[in-house]
């Protein structure tokens, strides 16, 4: 073996080395990009005030305002507590574009969320309303990443 095909394979396999680190490397730091929007979501959910009075409402349907926000969805109504519940909505909005985008994977979502997520969907009335307020990201991780439940 000559020294320029000596001096070739070691090029060619220093490349094929650099690539496969590349790739690796990547790979990490996609998983570590999910990890910190994990992180942020979580925070962003269950540590700021800003879900909590919603939350709260719909996790042990805390009546009457339970039964209030679903009538005012239901009738199209303006109202605080409306707003309250699209906010909260928008921030699922948010992870569902996430999931989109291919940020977030069903699992790692659902890890954090489903058991609120599985809340919302199980409603008539928030499903209705996701539609048609157009929260299609949300509806589409509604239609495919959630565990199929009976609907109230």
């Amino acid at each position: 073996m000559s020294n320029a095909s000596l001096l070739d394979l070691v090029l060619r396999l220093s490349t094929l080395v650099a690539g496969a680190l590349a790739v690796w490397t990547f790979w990490r730091t996609a998983k570590v990009r999910r990890a910190e929007w994990l992180s942020s979501l979580h925070t962003k959910f269950f540590e700021s005030q800003n879900y909590k009075h919603i939350r709260g409402i719909l996790d042990y349907e805390i009546e009457p305002e339970f039964s209030r926000l679903r009538e005012l969805v239901v009738s199209g109504a303006h109202d605080a507590l409306v707003e309250e519940f699209a906010d909260y909505l928008n921030f699922f909005e948010f992870v569902a574009s996430l999931w989109q985008l291919g940020q977030l994977k069903p699992r790692e979502v659902l890890m954090l969320f489903q058991y609120y997520l599985s809340l919302l969907h199980r409603h008539d009335f928030v499903r209705r309303y996701v539609q048609s307020q157009s929260f299609e990201n949300l509806e589409k991780f509604f239609n495919d990443c959630l565990p199929k439940s009976e609907p109230t």
